[in-house]
């Protein structure tokens, strides 16, 4: 007989764990809702792409590291200290916060998301190179080429515009 999903009784744990950095008592959670950590994998992602299209690994390590630390701990931060994510970085680092996170947080649970976030990654830029990530890519520069062709003609079609262009030629020679 199969037993009911009601009668197992699971019960969600917020289980955290103290720690004291600088006299100041810091919480760290011991397990994140999966939804959550595919939000951190997410933000990876999209922060550490470089203006090349290509995951930057010392950024994939910076925004990794401080998504620990907004996800994790209770620490706040404002959305302007956010946006300096490489002096926030390099405090945390200098003053070895990150590694005293990184301990706090059980082994597994630290493991599977460093893991899922280069699994992600890899998976990424591998399909954007395969042959129909390339494909795709083509075809959205192409819709875009299109869409840019046809405002091209709507203008020229537009009588005022025409005036204008015929006054620009006639004062060119």
């Amino acid at each position: 007989m199969a037993t009911t999903y009601l009668k197992l009784g699971l019960k969600k744990k917020d289980e955290t764990k103290t720690i004291t950095i600088n006299g100041q008592e810091v919480t760290v959670k011991q397990y994140l809702p999966i939804e959550d950590k595919i939000k951190i994998i997410e933000n990876v992602l999209r922060n550490s792409a470089d203006d090349n299209n290509f995951a930057n690994p010392v950024k994939v390590e910076i925004f990794f590291n401080l998504e620990l630390i907004y996800n994790y701990t209770n620490i706040s931060f404002t959305e302007k200290q956010k946006e300096d994510a490489t002096k926030i970085y390099d405090l945390f680092e200098n003053n070895g916060i990150f590694s005293q996170v990184i301990f706090a947080i059980p082994a597994e649970e630290y493991q599977l998301l460093y893991d899922w976030t280069q699994e992600t990654i890899d998976a990424f830029y591998k399909y954007r190179n395969s042959v129909m990530g390339i494909m795709e890519q083509i075809s959205t520069d192409y819709k875009n080429l299109d869409f840019d062709a046809q405002s091209i003609q709507n203008k020229i079609a537009d009588p005022e515009n025409m005036k204008l262009l015929k006054d620009v030629i006639t004062k060119l020679g």
